[in-house]
């Protein structure tokens, strides 16, 4: 009997774990220019896009029985071509992004702000929440849910 080869599947899957608060490390983000249109006055820009910080929940293994990579999406002013791992992003000063680093980091937000990278290593407490429906409100079958990660709480 053959194997059949002529898909190959790329990407991350989406894990599926409780809701509520948990222990997460940032592992790496991407850039994407989904939701976003071209700068008819600069080519190597886009304006909008989404940033995807991919967070390794539980990393201690204290309450899941195996590893899982949530993400949190965050809207960008605009992308810095190419887009991608470790993509270049511009956000304004009241952006979820910000916002979020301010809160936990106070006055050294702006100097955190300036990459992800930052973030590495630092334990954070993150809200996680059931994915039920599709970005046009389209019911998901429960074997399509998903969790994804809403909110930076605190510092771990």
């Amino acid at each position: 009997m053959s194997q059949i080869t002529d898909c190959e599947i790329i990407g991350r899957d989406s894990a599926l774990i409780p809701e509520g608060e948990h222990e997460v490390v940032l592992d790496s983000w991407e850039t994407s220019s989904r939701f976003s249109r071209k700068d008819k006055d600069d080519p190597s820009v886009i304006k909008g896009g989404k940033l995807y910080l991919w967070f390794r929940v539980d990393p201690y293994k204290q309450v899941l029985d195996s590893e899982a990579m949530l993400f949190m999406a965050m809207n960008v002013s605009s992308l810095v071509l190419p887009t991608g791992e470790n993509g270049k992003f511009k956000v304004g000063a009241r952006s979820k992004y910000y916002k979020t680093l301010k809160r936990l980091f106070g006055e050294k937000a702006a100097e955190i702000a300036r990459s992800p990278k930052s973030l590495k290593g630092k334990v954070l407490v993150a809200r996680v929440r059931t994915v039920k429906s599709d970005d046009k409100q389209r019911k998901h079958s429960e074997e399509e849910w998903y969790s994804v990660i809403d909110e930076l709480i605190e510092l771990g």
